[in-house]
């Protein structure tokens, strides 16, 4: 039980994070935001471990498993994640990522030999039924915001975010053995991050060095910071604390569906910044998922 609130708990940390991403992706691009995000989550997390010590030996046999899942999901991953942010907004981007739950599943079942009850197979595909039909429909057509924006085709942005989303579950998949050994969830976030960090830095360093002189870059405020931080902290810091921690004791396919109710959370959110209530649409996507997730704790 306590696996699978761990992963409510991260879906509801990546629900509020985009709200404090978007303006600050679209100021500085994709690129520079997660790298300044990476590194300022990474110096979190590792005081993090350090107070709690969660710095231990058993974290050494997996760093073969943790540096490539870091490279699949944090630095590739995030990166298209936000490119799809920046090019159609929250709302779109999240139903498109929502997909790599049922990824998750099916590559769960193939490479870990994970086989879930019908009635958790059923809750799955019903949290991730409810989840589309909440965000793919649940606009009203009047409904014009700054969130709703696109940048360029809609299908190059719904491209970007469901390589996103592939790479999501993959990472995910690399990553259960060493959280199923015991592995503390901070410090595997920490090295994960970490690594992302360096990798992001290290590209947009040699990237400078091709293009030779390039012009002046929009200098980060003390507001965009904030928000590069807060969206850091709660995204990387907690809810992926939380979603590793989710898989040291929960399948890897459950995990994934519970922590991709984030739309569905994000609903309020919603209605408040845009001042209108969501389609009624996107209740009966709530109404889908709140169901589907009984399913996966009662039966």
């Amino acid at each position: 039980m306590i696996y699978q609130l761990a992963a409510l708990g991260a879906g509801l940390c990546f629900a509020i994070s985009p709200f404090f991403s978007v303006k600050a992706v679209k100021a500085l691009g994709p690129t520079r935001f997660n790298k300044w995000r990476m590194l300022i989550v990474f110096f979190m997390l590792a005081s993090m471990a350090w107070i709690t010590d969660g710095w231990r030996i058993d974290l050494i046999p997996w760093w073969p498993a943790i540096i490539i899942s870091s490279l699949i999901g944090i630095f590739l991953g995030d990166t298209l994640l936000f490119w799809g942010l920046k090019k159609m907004g929250p709302r779109r981007n999240s139903v498109v990522f929502a997909l790599n739950a049922p990824i998750t599943v099916f590559l769960g079942w193939l490479f870990l030999n994970e086989t879930l009850p019908y009635s958790v197979l059923i809750g799955a595909l019903v949290i991730t039924s409810g989840v589309i039909t909440a965000i793919a429909f649940g606009r009203n057509r009047k409904q014009a915001h700054s969130l709703e924006e696109t940048q360029g085709r809609l299908i190059t942005g719904v491209a970007i975010t469901l390589a996103s989303a592939f790479c999501q579950a993959i990472s995910l998949i690399l990553i259960r053995p060493a959280m199923e050994s015991g592995v503390d969830p901070i410090a595997a976030s920490a090295v994960r991050v970490g690594i992302a960090a360096v990798c992001l830095w290290l590209v947009g360093y040699i990237a400078q060095r091709r293009r030779g002189a390039s012009p002046a870059l929009v200098p980060i405020s003390a507001r965009v910071f904030l928000q590069i931080a807060a969206s850091g902290f709660l995204a990387m810091g907690v809810g992926m604390s939380l979603l590793l921690f989710g898989l040291k004791g929960g399948d890897t396919g459950v995990i994934s569906t519970l922590s991709s109710i984030s739309p569905i959370a994000a609903l309020p959110i919603l209605w408040v910044i845009m001042k209108q209530p969501p389609a009624p649409n996107a209740w009966i996507g709530a109404f889908l998922v709140v169901s589907g997730t009984a399913m996966i704790f009662l039966l």
